[in-house]
């Protein structure tokens, strides 16, 4: 679809039928002329200038349909300014009109230009001509025109076109135009305020990502009755059942400013990438379960016998560390929500996690986008958990667990442990009970685990209440000297 947008610059003024030209009244400024999608300019299509030799100038192409006013042959396009210089009478002398660019340089040269071409009033037999004086070369940023009208007096409301059929934008900045009328070439060449002159700046092209990446994050929670091994089991809406959780979702859809290709036409989303050559970064800890791809929040593609009808494509192609993984954008935009499903064996690690998108080039040669992207999904884990740094068995010491349950209900407990690779950790009778309302538990470290090997472990403590109403320290006492040693890990 073509689009094709004319910018109007208020330029009230009164020209009488001598050469001189009246006082000028500037208008208000709009929204920019043109919104091109950054994504559509190409790096090779750019135009060197002389005057700033280091820098980059994409090229913007007036493509859209040309139209013929009824009145007369003055055609319009889409980066053609109009500006209302406010005519009152017919000219027989002439006048100065001076451009000037800000972050754009002409690709183009407009030179001397008759009345078959843009330039015109657009009313019937009054028609302007333009006689370039000076600048106005591809890659030059100024050009002055000698300007004549003839013929009929006009009005107010009569508006100057002025013709581009490209230009060449300054790297993604947004380019400005300045527009002034002067009476005499000195004034116009010095750019110089006299007693007639006119000056309005307006905005010609700006830039917008096609695409408006957008991340939709969900929290989901482990459950610490299954010490974090499955999700608490929620209603739909949360996206989460024992098994299986969904993180949240990644969408691009079109930015909600409209953006034109550079030649003119409006942009649509596969002018932003390419689906089958872009990548999905999901960063975080990854280590447990299986991490995919799916079309719902409802993660069904688990199904209740867990990974087995999880297709290769739909799942995320991991690091050697577990921390981050990848996935193609055929698989995202088709199926924009990130699942986990867990094989209940192993704990969920709770923390956040963040994406990122490289949005490939849909087109050779065309610039692409990057999304950094950002927070998709979290998890917690809900109860209290404690890591015990140091438990033993050794036969010199006493080693006590203290629990306090400040609570009024009871809750359960477990243990877990952890040793060294010399050492092996058999759960005793008491790495699992439950917490008596209001009440202190005390567990000697052999009840709790039976060490082999090594003396010396450490342990995981979970409980299901509340982390408020817990306290947890150990106690060791020196069988030799009776020397004690408490550590207090939760007050």
């Amino acid at each position: 679809m073509n689009k094709k947008i004319v910018k109007t610059l208020g330029l009230a003024s009164v020209l009488g039928a001598s050469t001189a030209m009246g006082a000028t009244t500037v208008g208000v400024a709009t929204s920019p002329l043109l919104t091109i999608g950054t994504q559509t300019l190409k790096s090779s299509a750019v135009t060197a200038s002389t005057s700033f030799p280091t820098l980059t100038f994409y090229d913007i192409v007036d493509n859209s349909a040309v139209s013929v006013l009824a009145s007369n042959p003055v055609q319009v396009g889409a980066l053609d300014l109009k500006v209302t210089p406010g005519f009152t009478k017919a000219v027989a002398g002439t006048y100065y009109l001076r451009l000037d660019y800000t972050n754009a340089i002409i690709k183009t040269a407009i030179n001397t230009i008759g009345v078959s071409a843009r330039w015109g009033i657009n009313s019937t037999n009054r028609v302007a001509t333009a006689v370039l004086q000076s600048g106005g070369a591809a890659g030059s940023s100024s050009a002055i025109y000698l300007m004549t009208q003839i013929t009929a007096a006009g009005t107010t409301t009569d508006t100057l076109t002025i013709p581009f059929v490209d230009l060449a934008v300054l790297g993604t900045a947004t380019a400005t135009t300045k527009i002034s009328f002067y009476t005499t070439l000195a004034q116009a060449t010095n750019a110089t305020a006299g007693t007639n002159i006119g000056t309005k700046s307006q905005s010609l092209v700006a830039f917008a990502d096609v695409v408006s990446p957008t991340a939709t994050p969900t929290k989901v929670e482990a459950s610490v009755a299954s010490n974090f091994k499955k999700f608490t089991i929620k209603n739909t809406t949360n996206n989460a059942s024992a098994t299986d959780a969904s993180l949240g979702s990644i969408t691009h859809p079109l930015n909600a400013v409209s953006t034109l290709d550079a030649d003119g036409t409006l942009a649509t989303t596969t002018d932003a990438f390419a689906a089958a050559s872009s990548t999905m970064t999901l960063t975080g800890d990854l280590s447990a379960g299986t991490w995919y791809m799916d079309s719902t929040n409802l993660c069904p593609l688990a199904g209740a016998t867990g990974t087995a009808t999880i297709a290769a494509s739909q799942k995320l192609t991991l690091n050697a560390a577990k921390t981050s993984g990848t996935i193609g954008g055929t698989i995202f935009n088709a199926s924009p929500f990130i699942c986990n499903v867990v094989d209940t064996t192993s704990s969920i690690p709770a923390g956040a996690y963040s994406i990122g998108v490289t949005y490939a080039s849909a087109t050779a040669g065309d610039l692409v986008l990057t999304w950094a992207g950002g927070a998709i999904g979290a998890v917690s884990r809900n109860g209290t958990t404690n890591q015990i740094n140091y438990l033993t068995t050794f036969t010199g010491y006493n080693q006590k667990v203290i629990i306090t349950n400040r609570s009024t209900i009871a809750g359960t407990y477990a243990f877990t442990f952890q040793t060294e690779s010399d050492t092996t950790a058999v759960a005793g009778t008491k790495a699992t009970g439950t917490l008596a309302a209001s009440s202190v538990t005390v567990i000697k470290a052999t009840d709790l685990v039976t060490l082999t090997g090594k003396s010396r472990a450490s342990a995981t403590f979970t409980a299901v209440l509340s982390p408020s109403s817990i306290g947890i320290a150990t106690t060791q006492v020196n069988l030799s000297d009776g020397a004690t040693d408490t550590v207090t890990y939760r007050n």
